[in-house]
């Protein structure tokens, strides 16, 4: 998903409520103390963001060991002409970098909105080191060569599904699925219908004149493409719950493999196999069965997913995965958008093909049912939308990494009818996620940040706007700050709701993430003291996690380090 980086004094305020949400920085937002001088890993970060879509945010005078408290940089002026400084000088090219002074709780705080380098400029490298970083979930992490060759390949509009694969021949393709190519060439344009088979299967791309296929003809019609591309695959899983054995990774995990319309029907078939059927109660009373994830979304997710696909050398040995997981569907590929960013999908009339021969072979192969397997260009993403909508259900969440693109579709409970009427009594006008969130509270849910966020996939800015948004419109109450805000409905609905409805006072609120991770590592160490490193084993938590505890436990005096922070050998102990 893509983060809302509005550095005004309300999104900056959304953006450290966020980070204090979670105990830690976020994909798009990196937080350091600079205290005591200005921090010596910065051109990492500035790498990273400068290689991921949308960029990133940098903020000195943060302390991630105390809640991301606002404490000041050592000197504000300074601090700010060194970051520039670093933009200019220790990363290569240079990376175009905005950098101002705010004041945050009283404390001088540098804020510099880095920008996303030029796709023809990419990867952006650290001076000296050469590495190149991307961003992921709270850190940089130094990319692969493969993953370099991806950035370099999206200079110019990649042109590999229009490659000849060595070896092949019209022999290799299926005849069924030819002949109703082809038949459904001739009655969609009236030059085609003029041609034999063969010059239609070269006008259209799927074959070169020297007999050989095209990567994109022998992907949509090959008889077995696996054969010349093993990795062109659909790998898929469904999570386990937390109630598997211990060690269990996945279940009914699958592979499919095949010509594109023959992987897209099995994996559409196994989505509908691995989720469930609802009821749902229409106004006249009777039930009907509803699927868990609307059908023609998840024919628009994974037809996408098959088409857009990263078919350059430096991806084939990466499959897209398909993941069935408690609490939503996610469908992810090798290659990040082409010509077109995240905010930007679902509007009418914009498209963008990074394998644009790919997409128009498709949209001419029909499946088993005889849909096209493309219907038309840019028709994808309003599809999932609208088919989403109608089902009551909320938007999907999309992420671009450059490299990789994501989609999450939520999962939770299809409205009944009497909570559509009741619905239909509230004036204010509500996205879908409040409706359902308004929904769930009607029926005694209290809202966190993080369990919208978990239900509704969203970054924390956007989440607590939504939930605000429900405070703003008397719709909804809100209780304490930072980490422990909750939501619940208002009272003056209560009454009026119909069903039963928890007040704050009767609802026990959750400790917030902090303190449970304090307590978890406070009871590894009864056990004996122990390192950073043995503490994240016994407490399967991050690293950020456990700094950030160990801060809160040692500020307590619960907690005493023998040693330095950071050192060898150094352990952490009870003190009481």
């Amino acid at each position: 998903m893509e983060v809302n980086l509005d550095v005004s004094d309300d999104g900056l305020r959304d953006v450290l409520a966020g980070l204090r949400d979670d105990g830690t920085d976020s994909t798009a937002v990196e937080a350091k103390t600079a205290r005591d001088g200005f921090p010596t890993d910065l051109a990492r970060t500035l790498s990273a963001f400068s290689n991921t879509p949308g960029g990133g945010l940098v903020l000195l005078g943060l302390d991630e060991g105390r809640g991301f408290e606002a404490i000041g940089v050592y000197d504000a002026a300074d601090a700010g002409k060194r970051l520039a400084s670093v933009a200019r000088q220790r990363v290569e090219p240079p990376v175009s970098v905005d950098v101002e002074v705010r004041e945050v709780d009283g404390a001088k705080v540098v804020l510099a909105r880095v920008h996303e380098a030029p796709a023809a400029m990419k990867p952006v490298r650290v001076h000296g080191s050469r590495k190149a970083y991307l961003r992921a979930f709270d850190g940089d992490y130094a990319m692969s060569a493969l993953e370099e060759q991806a950035l370099i390949a999206n200079r110019e509009h990649p042109r590999f599904d229009r490659a000849g694969v060595e070896g092949t021949s019209v022999d290799d393709l299926d005849r069924g699925l030819v002949a109703a190519y082809v038949a459904t060439c001739r009655a969609s344009s009236s030059v085609l219908a003029r041609f034999d088979d063969g010059e239609i299967l070269l006008r259209t791309g799927v074959v070169l004149p020297d007999r050989r296929l095209t990567l994109a003809g022998l992907v949509a019609l090959g008889t077995y493409p696996q054969q010349f591309v093993p990795n062109l695959v659909i790998q898929a899983s469904v999570v386990p719950d937390a109630g598997a054995p211990g060690g269990t990774r996945a279940t009914d995990a699958r592979k499919f493999d095949g010509p594109l319309p023959v992987m897209l029907d099995e994996a559409m078939r196994w989505v509908q196999r691995s989720t469930s059927t609802r009821v749902r109660f229409g106004p006249d009373g009777h039930g009907h069965d509803e699927p868990e994830y609307p059908a023609a979304a998840v024919r628009e997710l994974i037809a996408n997913a098959l088409v857009h696909r990263d078919l350059g050398p430096h991806a084939m040995s990466t499959a897209i995965t398909l993941s069935v997981e408690r609490h939503q569907l996610v469908v992810a590929n090798p290659g990040g958008l082409w010509g077109i960013t995240v905010d930007r999908l679902g509007q009418e009339r914009i498209s963008s093909a990074r394998n644009d021969s790919l997409v128009r072979i498709a949209q001419n192969v029909r499946l088993d049912s005889g849909a096209r397997v493309v219907e038309a260009l840019a028709s994808g993403i309003p599809a999932i939308l609208e088919s989403l909508s109608v089902a009551g259900m909320v938007p999907p969440a999309f992420h671009d990494q450059g490299v990789r693109f994501t989609v999450r579709v939520p999962n939770h409970a299809l409205l009944a009818a009497d909570d559509l009427e009741w619905l239909g009594t509230i004036e204010a006008r509500l996205n879908d996620a409040q409706r359902h969130a308004l929904v769930a509270m009607r029926h005694g849910q209290v809202w966190t940040n993080r369990s919208f966020r978990t239900q509704f996939p969203r970054d924390s800015t956007v989440a607590r706007a939504d939930l605000q948004g429900l405070v703003d419109a008397g719709l909804a109450v809100a209780r304490g700050d930072r980490g422990g805000r909750t939501y619940a409905l208002a009272p003056a609905l209560e009454a009026a709701s119909g069903a039963p409805s928890l007040k704050f006072e009767d609802v026990e609120v959750p400790p917030s993430r902090r303190e449970a991770n304090a307590a978890r590592i406070v009871e590894a160490l009864r056990a004996r003291p122990m390192s950073a490193v043995e503490l994240m084993a016994a407490t399967d938590l991050t690293r950020p996690q456990v700094d950030y505890a160990l801060g809160l436990l040692r500020e307590r005096g619960d907690v005493g380090l023998d040693g330095r922070r950071g050192v060898r050998g150094s352990v952490y102990r009870l003190v009481r």
